[in-house]
């Protein structure tokens, strides 16, 4: 990995909180499993944590807000003018080809981009010659924040209001595109990915296709209390699930309350 941003071809940014700070040990052993030789300075957005990992650059915001708030206090410090963003729970699950990412990053740059959805949008649009990429319309944008590329400038001006969760940054995001989404891109029918991925968390739980993928990739659950309660919408169902979330909640309280008496700032790795 090449540690000066002024070397690379871009930044990883993993917008995260404390609250999801038992996925980092997850997010980031798949992360080096699927692309060992990522060509870029990783930074890890957090409030009081950090990850034990000298490959990953954690910048603290302070107490927790909304997501997008986390995030405004964190872009200044984030180097480089095109940012890879993917979220904390979305972990890869296919190798990375780094060729392609540098290619699409050149592509970016050339095009004037300010904003690439990395997975697939199975949907036609405008094709920009000789690419498998399309031209995103005002109206649907094809606009996310899974896993994606932006122009800094972009991203700040998605995160440039106060008080958003993560759903409204999304409706944000979107907004900007439909004023003016020149600049805006997705991979097409016809293209190939650039980042597959399993999203692992629905709700505050562990989604049950998530514990699959842990049994298939031989990864012991053990450095997250995080549930997988039943997923139907009967009565009981939902009575467990309501249960489960203000027990994890109680326990994440008390652990953030063990961690700072036991003077504790470092997530660890998985063993």
């Amino acid at each position: 990995m090449t540690d000066t941003p002024q070397d690379s071809a871009f930044t990883l940014v993993v917008p995260s909180c404390d609250f999801y700070s038992d996925t980092w040990p997850y997010f980031f052993h798949f992360l080096f499993k699927y692309w060992p030789d990522i060509p870029a300075p990783i930074y890890l957005l957090s409030n009081h944590l950090s990850y034990d990992d000298p490959r990953v650059h954690t910048i603290k915001v302070g107490d927790d807000h909304q997501w997008g708030d986390n995030l405004r206090a964190a872009l200044p410090q984030v180097p480089g003018d095109v940012l890879l963003m993917l979220l904390d729970d979305f972990f890869l699950n296919q190798p990375v080809i780094t060729r392609d990412v540098l290619e699409a990053v050149q592509r970016f740059r050339q095009l004037g981009a300010r904003y690439l959805g990395l997975d697939q949008f199975r949907k036609h649009g405008t094709p920009v010659p000789g690419t498998t990429w399309h031209a995103i319309l005002p109206d649907p944008p094809c606009v996310g924040l899974n896993a994606t590329m932006w122009s800094a400038s972009q991203l700040q001006a998605v995160a440039n209001a106060p008080g958003m969760n993560i759903w409204q940054a999304e409706s944000r995001a979107k907004q900007l595109a439909r004023e003016d989404h020149s600049g805006h891109y997705y991979i097409g029918p016809q293209g190939t990915p650039l980042l597959t991925y399993q999203e692992s968390i629905k709700g505050l739980f562990w989604k049950p296709s998530t514990l699959d993928f842990f049994k298939r990739e031989n990864v012991p659950l053990s450095a997250s209390p995080r549930p997988c309660p039943p997923q139907g919408q009967d009565f009981v169902s939902k009575f467990i699930r309501s249960w489960k979330k203000r027990s994890f909640r109680n326990w994440l309280k008390k652990r953030s309350e063990k961690m700072t008496r036991d003077g504790i700032t470092v997530v660890k790795p998985l063993d």
